[in-house]
């Protein structure tokens, strides 16, 4: 069954806040979460000294902590076991991760505007160093969730995504589909034609899907989609399948093996993040990735 121990949940002052909390709601109805922290940093740079000047003596930590606490109270009223934390730090994603490490958080909800609303570079530093999975809310978004899409290139971390999708489906009775998107080496055309080259690489496909299955026995039941990259992106077919098929939830495994932060995150979650999809990413990393 899956369960957290911890989760944190980021706001920022905005619209958004109340629909993330909402949805933050709706995971704890849904999957057992033993603490829920409602995280906000307020950037000292920001604070100008016309700010201060204008203000004088207020104490905005406290103001922005009671407006939080009107929020979560609406949402979590004897509801869940759940602390706010209001800090003043030069580096938002820097205090965040050290929560993340201080209170052992597995999961971060994280909120996100549409591009003509924000550049969400705030949101994609911290995919990138927060040690431990996210679930991207974008402000269209709905819930609950129902349908779930699970993209797979069979590599460990996408298996570990799909085992989860697979434990998270059966836990709360939801329809859980998998897709793989393959490219085709161009270089060698017109010496093949284009439909053998077709044909070759799904039949290379459903024997690596007949061996997954063989493999592991629990995911045998699951449908799924071979999609032919062709002139888009990975990330765009994916993007057009979500659309197409009406899912709720998208979830994506996170290699996270290369030492250096800017490069662990991989360029298939990072353009669908950057992508104004209108359903939940869920981010996942393995423990012993985390680890």
């Amino acid at each position: 069954m899956i369960a957290v121990d911890a989760m944190m949940v980021c706001l920022d002052l905005s619209d958004i806040d109340e629909k993330l909390v909402g949805f933050a709601r709706s995971i704890f109805e849904r999957v057992p979460v033993k603490k829920v922290y409602f995280v906000h940093n307020i950037k000292t740079s920001e604070l100008s000294d016309d700010f201060r000047e204008f203000f004088g003596d207020v104490n905005i930590s406290d103001e922005i902590e009671g407006n939080i606490t009107d929020i979560v109270t609406a949402h979590f009223t004897n509801a869940a076991d759940y602390e706010i934390l209001v800090s003043e730090e030069p580096n938002t994603e820097i205090i965040l991760a050290d929560l993340v490490k201080r209170y052992k958080i597995k999961l971060t909800l994280l909120g996100k505007k549409m591009s003509d609303k924000s550049t969400g570079a705030l949101g994609t530093k911290l995919l990138r160093i927060l040690p431990c999975s996210m679930l991207v809310f974008p402000e269209t978004a709905q819930f609950p969730i129902q349908r779930v899409l699970v993209p797979i290139d069979f590599s460990d971390a996408s298996l570990h995504a799909l085992h989860l999708s697979r434990n998270l489906a059966d836990q709360l009775r939801l329809h859980l589909e998998i897709m793989h998107v393959y490219r085709l080496p161009s270089q060698f055309f017109p010496l093949i034609s284009e439909e053998k080259a077709v044909k070759k690489a799904e039949e290379v496909v459903k024997e690596k899907f007949a061996d997954l299955q063989k493999k592991h026995p629990e995911i045998a039941g699951i449908p799924y989609t071979l999609v032919r990259a062709a002139n888009k992106s990975i990330a765009g077919r994916i993007a057009q399948q979500l659309e197409k098929g009406k899912y709720d939830l998208l979830v994506l495994g996170l290699k996270g093996n290369n030492p250096l932060p800017s490069l662990s995150l991989g360029s298939v979650p990072t353009e669908i993040y950057n992508t104004d999809i209108n359903v939940p990413l869920w981010l996942v990393y393995s423990e012993d990735v985390i680890k």
